[in-house]
């Protein structure tokens, strides 16, 4: 068996899928449209599992929602820039019940007063702020860089949900190999219990000896009922993963790797601290906590605004008056106004921004540090995934011969037949921590990428 390696250098767990995954492609190809159903089952390759977990993942879809709100609450600050119009109209009777009216010592004589008075009173206005401390230009700021976050965020969900898929599929193609080489395991026990019922017909083997191997063939089918329920559950979580029917049987494809040296830690270190989203937004929530800080020091600052007014004054009972009975004042003018308590008032409000400026710049060194210290842990583990490859290679062609003289000595009676399992049994665990080692090895490198 060869040795499994991957590309040194990869940025992004997207970029490496086409080449890491060969020989899924050569199947895709084979295939036309890279799936091929029979009745409730498909064929599908890692890529195309990445693809359809993506377009079927809520979280993302969660995400994607997010940056939409973001954008729309960026158009909304943009909006109040637009002059305010207003109109308005009213219409109000009055009832008199008291139709003479006299102050004593006012008047002489006394006023009639109608039974009833009607007033028609309508307002139109136009105004718009000059100046506002920037407000309004701060406030657009921070929409924008809550949009800019958003997107990170969406990208950030994005490499989880695509790490998320291929652990699920390299799960599943483990079990796969696993129930491959426990089928194998019982055959050939299988084959040894037959052998020996045989010889023991033949007075060459004993009860005890058919008994053994009966055990095993148990034990090697018990194995086998726990791998195939855990496919199931297994297929059954990457079926909702991918968005598809629950009864879907998944064939997978092996997992294919190109071989390659790894780069020094240090490069990717750098690498990650570059291009890893969840810090990037870092840099647009320091932008934010000092436009936050703008706006509250905007507070200090006095309001100047433009206003047109028209009013419409009909004191009749006619929506149309005669001419002449009816006023249409209008006013421009400018409104100057200064809150001068926020001189003081706004003290705390700017220390609470200055401290959460300085819990941003603490939390990204913390993530700093901990993409640093991920990086290293997947870096390391994945080379000593590797090291367990080269020595289980070595176990499994050691178990391999063991097995082949075990067989020899076991036909001539020079072996037991508990000598016989063990090396049966050692040669076909050697096998099984070999897959495992490479399903887990694959999985140290993919979380590696992100």
């Amino acid at each position: 068996m060869k040795n499994m390696f991957f590309p040194a250098k990869v940025l992004k767990i997207t970029c490496f899928l086409p080449v890491a995954l060969l020989c899924s492609m050569a199947s895709y190809a084979q295939s036309g449209s890279g799936s091929t159903p029979e009745g409730d089952s498909l064929h599908i390759s890692l890529q195309q599992s990445v693809k359809m977990g993506l377009d079927s993942s809520k979280q993302l879809k969660i995400s994607e929602a997010k940056v939409q709100e973001a954008v729309a609450r960026y158009e909304q600050m943009k909006d109040k820039q637009l002059p305010e119009i207003k109109a308005g109209y009213m219409a109000s009777e009055a009832f008199i019940p008291t139709q003479k009216l006299q102050i004593k010592g006012l008047m002489q004589k006394p006023i009639d007063l109608p039974s009833t008075s009607m007033i028609h009173i309508g307002t139109f206005s136009v105004s718009e702020a000059i100046f506002a401390g920037n407000k309004l230009r701060y406030a657009q700021q921070s929409a924008n860089l809550l949009e800019e976050i958003a997107k990170l965020n969406t990208a950030n969900d994005r490499q989880d949900v695509i790490f998320m898929i291929i652990q699920s599929y390299i799960n599943l193609y483990q079990i796969d190999e696993n129930l491959k080489i426990i089928a194998q395991n019982l055959q050939d026990v299988q084959g040894r219990l037959d052998e020996t019922i045989q010889f023991k017909n033949q007075g060459l083997a004993t009860e005890n000896d058919v008994l053994r191997f009966q055990l095993e063939k148990s034990q090697v089918e018990l194995t086998q009922i726990d791998l195939e329920n855990n496919r199931s559950v297994a297929n059954y979580a990457m079926d909702v993963l991918l968005g598809l029917p629950d009864n879907t049987l998944l064939k997978v494809d092996s997992v294919g790797h190109t071989a390659g040296n790894m780069a020094p830690l240090q490069q990717w270190v750098e690498e990650a601290l570059q291009h890893r989203e969840d810090l990037a937004t870092y840099k647009y929530q320091h932008q934010l906590s000092d436009v936050n800080i703008k706006n509250i020091k905007a507070d200090k600052l006095p309001t100047l605004g433009a206003a047109f007014n028209t009013y419409y004054l009909n004191p009749t009972k006619q929506f149309f008056p005669p001419a002449n009975s009816f006023l249409v004042p209008m006013t421009l003018g400018l409104d100057l106004s200064w809150n001068i308590s926020s001189l003081y008032t706004t003290r705390h409000k700017l220390s609470e921004a200055e401290i959460q400026r300085r819990e941003v710049q603490v939390a990204e060194s913390a993530t700093s540090d901990q993409i640093r210290v991920d990086v290293s842990k997947n870096y390391h583990a994945y080379l000593d995934a590797l090291q367990k490859i080269n020595v289980l290679e070595t176990a499994v062609s050691q178990a391999t011969e063991n097995d082949r003289i075990m067989e020899l000595k076991y036909r001539n009676q020079l072996a037991t037949t508990t000598d016989r399992i063990d090396a049966e049994t050692m040669l076909y665990q050697s096998l099984i921590n070999l897959g495992l080692a490479k399903a887990g090895a694959a999985t140290d490198y993919y979380q590696l990428l992100r």
